[in-house]
């Protein structure tokens, strides 16, 4: 069963390009399929958000 991963595993912002492929969930077998689908709206958005984040702070834009 594989882990789940942080957003912090998101070195740079052309890793977001496959992100279906970043994110696990390990408990995907066990959910209904519709809080599949919100599951992964939920950490795709954050390791977005995240990614970006981490993106401009390291450009030292604030």
């Amino acid at each position: 069963m594989p882990k789940r991963n942080a957003p912090n595993d998101i070195q740079s912002l052309h890793d977001l390009n496959n992100l279906e492929n970043i994110v696990h969930d390990k408990r995907n077998h066990k959910r209904k399929d519709e809080k599949k689908h919100s599951r992964d709206r939920h950490y795709n958005k954050l390791f977005i958000k995240i990614a970006i984040k981490n993106h401009l702070d390291k450009e030292g834009i604030d």
